[in-house]
């Protein structure tokens, strides 16, 4: 298995700064402010693996305040999409943080950093950019909460249990969201779970009046010590891609891929049957290329070859990349 991390450097190195004492001085910053003499542990933080099949992934941004030179910088969280037990490292790493040439006359110096686990081969899934999305009056910055959900008591079945919610941000930055199920196997305590869970995620950059957000989220429960299925790896070229799936030749089809910015990725959500598969461009943020439209729907209607129920219900909500070429895929005349 691919064991990827990914840490990002400083997305915004210097937020406050000292700056000119006459309106026609500019006054250049200080070693702190520069952060030129930021002391920080030499190991960044490595994914931490929970078992064999754990492919996850997850990012933070925090935004770090240093207003003594000796002392670790507060923390605020403005995105997170990461599990508890990568936070957990994350908070350790820059609790070790100093700005030892930190003086009185610089004040609180502000950074921003973020930080991006992936543990599979197919590309991490970029973290939303701080500044405001051209579609929508405010910028993305969901914060999940700091703890996993807590064990769901009670008997557990045989086979995996899957949530599949939409939360709605309508309030401002203090509100939990609106939660409307679009698919559930699991239990009633499961689904009292997820709820529960949701009602404490926040966009802490909402304002009052700002237009709605949603985001969709799965949760899935696999019962303990039952061995599940998982693929092997998730990043497939497109004739491999197509071979995993179920015939793929039943509609004839004609992509010039020449004429849509190739070469390129796209992420395949397996769902099918009772929810549609999804595809979207890896990276991108905002509209899809109206140019991948056909394709990607395409690409969303066909559904993996699975070998049972159960190996359909372990692997449901996987994701996986495709890579597609330069080159023409036409499947007039083929079968």
């Amino acid at each position: 298995m691919l064991k990827c991390l990914k840490v990002g450097g400083w997305a915004a190195a210097l937020l406050a700064a000292s700056v000119s004492q006459a309106q026609t001085e500019v006054k250049p910053p200080s070693a702190a402010q520069s952060l030129s003499c930021l002391v920080k542990p030499a190991k960044a933080p490595d994914y931490p693996e929970r078992d064999k099949l754990d492919r996850g992934t997850g990012a933070m941004r925090l935004k770090l305040s240093f207003s003594k030179p000796d002392a670790s910088p507060t923390v605020e969280v403005l995105f997170n999409s990461a599990r508890q037990d990568m936070q957990d490292r994350v908070f350790r790493y820059v609790s070790d943080y100093r700005l030892p040439c930190l003086t009185a006359a610089d004040g609180t110096v502000s950074a921003v950093q973020e930080f991006s686990f992936n543990n599979s081969d197919r590309d991490a899934t970029p973290l939303p950019p701080e500044r405001s999305n051209p579609d929508t009056n405010a910028p993305f910055c969901l914060v999940m909460p700091r703890r996993d959900m807590a064990d769901i008591n009670g008997p557990v079945g045989a086979d995996a249990e899957h949530v599949v919610a939409v939360a709605t941000f309508s309030g401002d930055g203090q509100q939990p969201p609106e939660v409307k199920f679009v698919y559930s196997s699991g239990s009633g305590r499961f689904q009292r779970a997820v709820a529960d869970r949701l009602a404490e995620y926040r966009m802490p950059c909402r304002r009052a009046g700002q237009e709605p957000q949603s985001f969709q989220q799965q949760f899935s429960m696999f019962p303990t010590g039952q061995r599940r299925y998982g693929f092997k790896r998730e990043a497939f070229g497109l004739i491999e891609f197509l071979g995993i799936t179920r015939n793929p030749l039943a509609q004839p089809v004609r992509f010039d891929f020449n004429t849509m910015g190739c070469p390129f990725k796209l992420n395949y959500k397996v769902y099918g049957g009772a929810v549609p598969n999804e595809v979207h461009e890896t990276g991108r943020r905002g509209k899809p290329d109206p140019n991948k439209l056909p394709f990607m729907a395409w690409l969303a209607s066909l559904n993996i070859a699975f070998s049972n129920d159960k190996q359909a219900n372990d692997l449901f909500g996987s994701e996986l990349q495709i890579q597609v070429p330069c080159t023409v895929l036409d499947t007039h005349g083929a079968g």
